[in-house]
């Protein structure tokens, strides 16, 4: 019932329901803005909490942890996908499974929040680590198995400055340098509004998801319990590590769901140009269209039951 009552869950259900009633109501520009400035505020917490902790044992522990999955997540999801897909569609769907949702982090911290259970902001700065490694794989991926022998060298400058990574970072460092004064001064722009525009942020993410369940339910069912399943041994992984790490639940839960997340900006936003014969339909419907829904309505709460249970 708290699930089902979570402020997050309802408004992306509605924008579901409403998605599915009018279509192409909402203009696309609206969620690109929304999430810039979710991006902009992740990244300056992120930046100020390693900013007061430190680079310790356990923060430098984590942010391992965050490479280690970016490039064992591919690797594994590859191996599955070869077998029922061309090489750059599995290529492509690896690297977008293997990157992270902002989003779907974003409202795993409002959900620890509202149940008052406590996390390390760092955490944000193990989202940021996360992007580039599931980048690079799926282009060495593609390279590998295609026998090219090319310089990737623009591509890679590409994945760098494609502007949610760039927002990212640049949050990150201003909220590592900026002195504590200067930080509030914004304190209500990164905290007072934030949830609010999360809100608004996931209603209208809920009407995108409504336009791509027709093309969800071209992709086979193969490829739709991959989206589902996925996610799941992603959790696991981390629950292990977390354990392993002696993480607390509130960060063990975050870390969870990292690694059960799928990027449906960055990483296809580099794809569609570096793997231009990957189709979209297929990495960005299944990652928008299926994981997103499932980890927002069912993951986010059954990865911190398990962290509850098996580190709690």
């Amino acid at each position: 019932m708290e699930v089902i009552l979570n402020p997050a869950i309802i408004l992306f259900l509605t924008g579901i329901a409403i998605g599915q009633i009018f279509k192409d109501t909402l203009p696309q520009f609206l969620s690109k803005y929304l999430g810039y400035y979710l991006l902009v505020s992740l990244g300056l917490k992120g930046g100020i909490s390693l900013r007061e902790n430190g680079f310790t044992s356990e923060v430098t522990n984590v942010l391992s942890l965050g490479v280690f999955f970016a490039l064992i997540i591919p690797l594994i999801a590859y191996f599955y996908l070869k077998n029922i897909l061309e090489i750059d569609d599995a290529a492509a769907l690896s690297g977008t499974y293997g990157s992270v949702s902002a989003i779907t982090f974003v409202t795993a911290l409002t959900y620890l929040t509202s149940s008052s259970q406590e996390f390390d902001n760092y955490m944000s700065a193990v989202l940021v680590v996360m992007e580039f490694p599931a980048i690079f794989m799926a282009l060495y991926l593609v390279t590998k198995n295609k026998n090219k022998k090319q310089n990737n060298f623009e591509t890679i400058k590409k994945a760098f400055l494609e502007v949610p990574n760039i927002l990212l970072i640049t949050s990150l460092f201003v909220g590592i340098i900026f002195q504590n004064q200067l930080i509030g001064n914004i304190d209500f722009f990164i905290v007072t509004i934030f949830d609010y525009v999360l809100y608004l942020f996931l209603f209208v993410m809920g009407t995108r998801v409504a336009r791509r369940l027709s093309e969800i339910r071209k992709k086979g069912l193969n490829l739709i319990l991959f989206a589902l399943v996925t996610p799941l041994i992603g959790s696991i992984l981390a629950l292990f590590a977390s354990n392993l790490f002696t993480l607390t639940v509130g960060n063990a839960t975050l870390l969870m769901v990292l690694t059960a997340s799928a990027s449906y900006i960055a990483v296809p936003a580099v794809v569609k140009d570096a793997i231009p014969n990957a189709n979209p339909a297929i990495y960005l419907g299944l990652s928008l269209g299926v994981t997103f829904p499932f980890n927002i309505i069912i993951g986010i709460p059954l990865y911190n039951e398990l962290a509850k249970y098996f580190i709690g």
